[in-house]
């Protein structure tokens, strides 16, 4: 068996070769787009094209939020009624006095009871309309 040759004169070669193959650098460089343009530059028309664009990507941008709010589920706030879904007080409603977000425990002030209790975040739900008509 022969010795093997010498692999860094093999890899300088194949590293030379991929190199010429490769495309120039400045095609591999992405363009630059300048964003503090001077836009007195663009013709009337491009700038109302591009504040329309503007205005239509800032408008999508609220919206988002919007949904985002609307969606989320209103804090435990001091006042709020909830329904009792599991438990000692399954299907009572309870007025919320105090949320422990460490320990994931609501103080509530439950209907027909003298005392105030603490109930697991996962032991309530939201109050929905049928609830209230229904009580």
């Amino acid at each position: 068996m022969s010795k093997p040759t010498d692999k860094t004169v093999n890899d300088q070669s194949f590293w030379r070769t991929l190199q010429k193959d490769s495309p120039e650098s400045d095609a591999k460089t992405p363009r630059l787009v300048d964003l503090t343009a001077d836009m007195s530059e663009l013709t009337l028309k491009e700038r109302d094209e591009r504040r329309r664009s503007l205005r239509s990507m800032l408008a999508a941008t609220v919206a988002r939020q919007q949904k985002v709010r609307r969606n989320r589920l209103p804090p435990l706030t001091p006042g709020l009624v909830v329904r009792i879904k599991d438990g000692e007080f399954r299907q009572q409603l309870g007025t919320v006095r105090d949320a422990d977000y460490i320990h994931s425990r609501v103080l509530l002030g439950i209907e027909g009871e003298s005392e105030q209790q603490w109930i697991e975040f996962a032991h309530i739900a939201a109050l929905i309309k049928d609830d209230v008509a229904g009580s």
